[in-house]
């Protein structure tokens, strides 16, 4: 048997599955974008990326919400994974702390959590997922590909 498949092996795994994903992607963005806040100096990227704070923390409680109705504790991000990346965030802005490169970062940040998610719900989709759920991982996908367009204008 799969180890990465729990025994039931149903559609359901696949959803909680995709779910979890969408959950660390959301957390992921939301945190990592709160801790170069109080570096940003023009106040319309601040505005761009408080509202994308907004969004993400919106799709967090979405996630959360799907994964109770269907009795899975929601994870959050790993310490470790919490730290690597504040770490990496230090480093990249220790010599260049500007709002173009801030943007930059946070443009590299959305579209590699996009694609990942992408990949994911590529991989799932064949395991079979939830409508809503499916819908739901789109929706984000869309969103992160609009916050990507938007940032690119401070870069």
């Amino acid at each position: 048997m799969n180890n990465n498949m729990n025994p039931v092996g149903n559609k359901n795994d696949a959803t909680v599955e995709l779910l979890a994903e969408m959950h660390r992607n959301v957390t992921m963005g939301s945190e990592n974008l709160a801790s170069v806040i109080p570096m940003i100096r023009d106040k319309f990227l601040l505005t761009n990326v408080t509202s994308q704070i907004e969004s993400y923390a919106s799709y967090t409680k979405e996630t959360e919400k799907q994964l109770n109705k269907r009795a899975v504790k929601p994870k959050d991000p790993t310490m470790m994974k919490k730290i690597m990346s504040k770490s990496g965030i230090a480093v990249n802005t220790m010599f260049n702390s500007s709002d173009s490169h801030i943007a930059e970062m946070i443009e590299k940040g959305t579209r590699m959590g996009m694609e990942q998610l992408e990949d994911k719900q590529s991989e799932l989709s064949k395991r079979g997922c939830d409508e809503d759920v499916y819908k739901l991982c789109s929706e984000i996908v869309e969103f992160e590909r609009r916050e990507i367009n938007k940032i690119k204008d401070y870069i």
